[in-house]
């Protein structure tokens, strides 16, 4: 059963194929007839012959062979050709690169064979070896989409692709060509849209490669036409498009007119319709000129080139410039052609122009006129304005004139008393000595070429210095000052604002405004002020008497930082630290008030900010709590826009004289104590090592010479470290000399020093019979001196006051018995050792220890104990370095 199934399952597998392979034969491939591009419009037209209704159409970009269209579409032939037809609209122009086409028929289940491609070239070919940049100049509406290519020359790469001067993203198509795509496009300008191409040359130079322009707007809208006349008889329709004002003529004025408009994105039909008199537009006037030219007044005189003009009621504009005069005048009449002009300056050049338009169904202004230039003749000067500032007691001015009416010859002054001054057109102003017995008045006139201007009084205004008056700050707004007062009785004749710089004398600038009676403010503009000045305003109550002064302020119309620093800036070292004392800058130097002051410390470079003074008046400051060493310090003064650059001032902090005084001393005595104790410490520290580098262990001494028997320990030989002195005494008397004791006056002229510590037995002594017993022991004396020839001296040793016995008795020391057994082991001389003490008492022997004997000696000296002879300061010094006490 399952061979069965699968038997029937191979069958019917291998009858699809062979059904797929029939149809395939049943749909041979269309036959291309013609592929024709259209490049204005991106479009190709496909024509084909085939029975069937349905094809499969695929579309290429040739060089990449990259698909752009792959689409089944049902096409119909056409009854009389028999022939299909069908047409493909392309993103891109068409030029931008090579397009490859081919088709094959398709019914319900299969699909035919394809027919050959068939390919329309583009100019991104090798032929063509130029830069292309497609499409060129064309115009679409606001808001389409569109698709830009460029393709560069032959061995240069392409760098970017610029719209509206921005670098727009690129898609390569072929080897050559890129293309870009914009969407919902603005409305261009009157020059279009540029769109550029930059390639990069074979050396990396970026260059301008190609480029285009697109025209992005609008279809014709339904306004803008307008008909009107400008002869009274013809009609002239003006459409305004993009800007744009087109005229068109016709001969006969018809109430109704239809306009077709027409641009490439469309068509639109405009219509109007007037009467001729609501549509009138003059020409401008010809032959402009002035006639009856006076000081105060001029005639215009113009003529019309149309003839209808002559009758028609009109109205005219004269636009009039001039000094400081701008000025519109307007004239109506009937074939206007001329005016008077009023109110003119004297002596001052003038334009005009005028244009006219119908007065009934006021359509619009005419054409304007050419400018018309007229000159007014002179006039007398009016009366002067005159104001007498007194600087003290002694000095007034007049000042500038505001009207002459031309040029001024001079100036004709007059002062109370009959004196009188003629003064140069440059002159405007004159100093005049005070008479304090009466008012000063002084009469001032100008003359020009046509004659003289009415006089004009002034009177001096009592004197009254600023410290007899309160004077007000006074802050400026905006450059300005703003004055406001209550209202004065006395001021019958209205009000003075005068305003100078403080502080001026002499020649100065002085300005002054006259109000009238009414007024109770003032503001004085910055053109006569200047920022960083100070100024002082007066008001002044006029009458018929001399002006009084109700008001006087002082300030600036704007503040500036003070250009000086603070001056004779001193610092001055104090108990605590140092007093800082300056002057504030001269008043023309400050720009400002002055509001206070800061006071910084400079350290490297930088400002550390360590006092800010609020009060003006204050003039110092003490800086406390600093140590000795020198100091920076920077003073600088501020307005309410800002400090100055400062001042500087350097103090090096020093003692005063009681304290270096006391240092000076205090300073080396406690230095030198605490060196002393230094040194102390440390020698007791290592009094071992001091005792032996100073004070080394004297041996014992022997005396050298030819004894009989060989030297034992006890033989006496001078040391170098030894006290013994060898006294050479080649013919002495042994009768008279002998062992005798040394004074303490010799020892100090020997300057010997003796440790009695350290070695008890270098005691100074002389050989010396004393007593009846000397005798006794002289021969043995002499036969163990007279060998030697020396005498022997020890030092340290006294004579008793008395001797018991005769004989020579040996001192000896507990340490002699340990000592004699181990000389006992040697041959030669025996030290006497076993001799007795007369004395029984233990304690007479520590006085003896030690001590040297002479084999001569007839008795034995007993060292001086500690009570009868001082200690010296060498064995002090000696006893603390050995730790004794």
């Amino acid at each position: 059963m399952q061979c069965c199934v699968t038997l029937a399952l191979l069958l019917s597998l291998s009858i699809v194929p062979a059904h797929g392979q029939n149809a395939l034969r049943d749909l041979p491939a269309p036959q291309i007839l013609a592929l024709e591009p259209d490049l204005p419009e991106q479009t190709l037209s496909l024509t084909w012959r085939s029975d069937s209704a349905l094809f499969d159409i695929e579309i290429f970009h040739t060089e990449f062979m990259t698909v752009v269209l792959n689409e089944t579409v049902a096409v119909n032939a056409d009854a009389g050709t028999g022939q299909h037809r069908w047409t493909w609209r392309s993103p891109l122009p068409l030029e931008c690169t090579s397009h490859s086409v081919h088709i094959r028929a398709r019914n319900q289940l299969t699909a035919g064979q394809w027919s050959p491609l068939q390919t329309i070239p583009g100019s991104d070919i090798p032929e063509n070896s130029g830069s292309y940049m497609f499409p060129q100049d064309k115009t679409v509406l606001v808001g389409s989409n569109m698709s830009f290519c460029c393709i560069v020359k032959e061995k240069e790469s392409f760098s970017e692709i610029h719209y509206r001067g921005q670098v727009i993203n690129a898609t390569r198509l072929s080897r050559r060509s890129y293309a870009v795509d914009v969407s919902n496009q603005p409305a261009s300008s009157t020059t279009g849209t540029n769109v550029v191409c930059s390639s990069n040359t074979r050396s990396g130079v970026q260059e301008l490669s190609t480029g285009a322009v697109v025209f992005v707007g609008y279809p014709p809208g339904d306004e803008g036409l307008l008909c009107e006349t400008r002869d009274l008889a013809t009609a002239e329709p003006c459409p305004e498009d993009a800007g744009k004002t087109l005229r068109c003529v016709s001969n006969v004025w018809e109430d109704n007119w239809t306009l077709e408009t027409r641009n490439p994105l469309g068509t639109v039909q405009l219509k109007d319709s007037a009467s001729l008199s609501d549509r009138v537009h003059l020409r401008a006037p010809e032959n402009v000129t002035g006639v009856q030219v006076e000081a105060w007044r001029a005639t215009l005189q113009w003529s019309w080139s149309v003839e209808a003009y002559k009758s028609l009621d009109m109205i005219c504009q004269v636009r009039l410039f001039g000094g400081e005069l701008s000025s519109l005048s307007n004239f109506t009449g009937a074939g206007l052609s001329s005016v008077m002009l009023e109110r003119l300056w004297p002596d001052e050049d003038y334009t005009v122009t005028v244009r006219c338009a119908s007065m009934h169904s006021f359509w619009r202004w005419g054409e304007e006129s050419a400018p018309f230039r007229i000159h007014t003749k002179m006039a007398r000067p009016d009366a002067l304005d005159v104001w007498l500032w007194r600087d003290g007691f002694h000095t007034g001015r007049p000042l500038s004139v505001r009207e002459s009416h031309g040029a001024l010859i001079g100036f004709e002054l007059s002062q109370s008393g009959g004196a009188s001054f003629t003064l140069p057109p440059e002159n405007l102003s004159l100093p005049i000595t005070a008479d304090n017995s009466s008012d000063i008045i002084v009469t001032v006139a100008a003359r020009n070429p046509a004659g003289l201007s009415p006089a004009s009084a002034a009177m001096a205004p009592a004197y009254i210095a600023d410290s007899q008056l309160p004077v007000s700050e006074l802050l400026g707004t905006g450059g300005s000052f703003q004055l406001s007062w209550q209202p004065d009785a006395s001021a019958s004749r209205g009000y003075v604002v005068e305003w100078v710089p403080a502080g001026c004398r002499g020649q100065c600038r002085v300005n002054w405004r006259k109000l009238p009676e009414a007024n109770s403010s003032f503001s004085v503009e910055p053109g006569s002020l200047e920022d960083g000045v100070r100024f002082t305003v007066s008001l002044y109550a006029l009458s018929d008497l001399a002006p009084k002064l109700l008001h006087r302020w002082t300030g600036f119309s704007r503040e500036l930082t003070p250009i000086e620093s603070v001056r004779e800036l001193s610092a001055n070292q104090t108990d605590s630290g140092v007093l800082l004392s300056w002057k504030p800058a001269v008043m023309e130097h400050q720009r400002g008030f002055i509001r206070g002051y800061t006071i910084y410390k400079a350290n490297a470079g930088h400002l550390n900010l360590i006092a800010n003074i609020s009060n003006p008046d204050v003039h110092s400051f003490s800086v406390k709590g600093l140590s000795l060493s020198s100091y920076k310090f920077v003073v600088k003064a501020y307005t309410s826009a800002g400090e100055d650059m400062g001042a500087t001032v350097t103090i090096k902090l020093q003692m005063d004289s009681a304290e270096m005084l006391f240092v000076g001393i205090l300073v080396p005595l406690a230095s030198m104590f605490c060196f002393i104790i230094l040194i102390t410490i440390c020698c007791y520290r290592k009094r071992e090592w001091v005792k032996k580098a100073f004070y080394p262990e004297i041996p014992g001494p022997k005396v050298p010479g030819g004894w009989s028997s060989p030297q034992a320990p006890l033989d006496v030989k001078p040391s170098p470290h030894s006290l013994v002195h060898i006294v050479e005494t080649p013919d002495r008397d042994f009768i008279k000399e002998g062992l005798v004791p040394v004074p303490e006056e010799e020892e100090e002229d020997e300057n010997l020093e003796v440790d009695s510590d350290s070695e008890p037995g270098l005691l100074r002594y002389y050989n010396q019979v004393i007593g009846s017993s000397a005798s006794d022991s002289s021969a043995s004396s002499s036969a163990s001196v007279g060998s030697t020839h020396t005498d022997i001296t020890y030092a340290g040793i006294q004579s008793p006051s008395s001797s018991s016995g005769a004989g020579y008795r040996p001192q000896t020391d507990p340490n002699d018995a340990l000592r004699a057994q181990d000389e006992e082991v040697n041959n030669g001389y025996k030290p006497q050792c076993s001799w007795q003490m007369d004395s029984p008492e233990p304690e007479n022997l520590s006085g003896s220890l030690g001590s040297p004997t002479s084999v001569t000696s007839s008795q034995f000296l007993i060292p001086e104990s500690s009570e009868e002879k001082p200690q010296t300061a060498s064995s002090w010094f000696h006893g603390f370095l050995s730790g004794k006490s």
